[in-house]
């Protein structure tokens, strides 16, 4: 009797050093090769992002990098976006307030906001961009005009300026009186509420979970929820399934994942794509523990 051929596994595990090309087999979730995001090359673009994308139903991702001093000129788009920096700091303009957001902080973008978003003069710029799918993963050009990055004095075209650290940016851009601006900037170890100032995300600062050891909080925005969770050295996890669609990236550690009954080891800056309805598990695999964003639409409350 002949046997039938084998159907290749579904690919639901993502490594962004790996993503130079489309995958051969089957995936979970829409790639798109590493490339510069915003045009075909630096002098016809408004952005030094370059990445590879991932989109599901719900949301769409990157894993960006941006040169040191450089990055995007004012833009603007209808759905929200989430940056959590991965390393280095990212400055800019949002809503017309100046903007510092350090490793390990959440730079939160509602839609329709007017923004740029640069690194700093000292290091390149990496950040996990999650957006939802109302619109792609770049937005057009407030000036209408594509012709090169945004740069800091020192940098690209205003290299004959005198290149300024981040610690005299900062000085410069003042200091941060209440009641004047809204909160854009979270980081997750300081999640209280500051007097006087409008919060542009829900904060949940600690995420109770049913089905794992996780441990960590929430920020909800218009369509998304992102979460920076910490899954315990030796946790237990059961399956569970819920009706968000989820993108899990690891940060620091790795993760032993089964989705749809396969096993997934999930390593550091790679991530995870669970569609909705699908069962699954999470646990910390190693040694220590493992550090996580996780992302989910916000059709349905947040579930890990």
């Amino acid at each position: 009797m002949p046997q039938l051929a084998q159907q290749p596994r579904l690919q639901y595990v993502y490594d962004f050093a790996t993503l130079d090309s489309v995958p051969e087999a089957p995936t979970s979730a829409m790639v798109a090769a590493r490339r510069l995001l915003s045009g075909p090359t630096l002098a016809t673009g408004k952005s030094s992002t370059v990445g590879a994308v991932l989109s599901g139903c719900h949301i769409i991702l990157t894993l960006g990098t941006q040169a040191r001093g450089t990055g995007a000129n004012a833009h603007t788009h209808p759905n929200e976006q989430f940056n959590y920096i991965v390393q280095g700091i990212m400055t800019g303009e949002q809503g017309g307030e100046r903007i510092f957001a350090p490793r390990g902080t959440v730079l939160y973008t509602p839609g329709g906001i007017v923004h740029t978003g640069l690194a700093c003069p000292e290091e390149d710029l990496v950040f996990l961009a999650l957006k939802d799918t109302r619109h792609g993963i770049t937005g057009p050009s407030v000036s209408g005009k594509y012709e090169g990055p945004n740069y800091l004095a020192g940098f690209g075209t205003r290299s004959g300026e005198r290149m300024k650290s981040t610690a005299e940016l900062i000085a410069e851009s003042g200091r941060d009186p209440e009641g004047e601006k809204t909160r854009y900037v979270y980081d997750f170890a300081r999640l209280e509420i500051k007097p006087g100032r409008a919060a542009s995300a829900a904060v949940t600062p600690q995420v109770i979970p049913a089905a794992s050891d996780a441990k960590g909080a929430l920020l909800t925005g218009e369509k998304l929820h992102v979460a920076l969770l910490r899954y315990p050295r030796g946790g237990s996890a059961r399956i569970q399934s819920h009706r968000n669609e989820q993108f899990t990236f690891v940060v620091e550690g790795t993760l032993r994942a089964e989705i749809a009954g396969d096993e997934f080891v999930v390593g550091r800056h790679c991530i995870a794509h669970i569609p909705p309805g699908v069962p699954h598990r999470l646990a910390a695999d190693g040694g220590g523990d493992a550090l996580v964003v996780t992302a989910q639409d916000a059709r349905y409350a947040f579930a890990v």
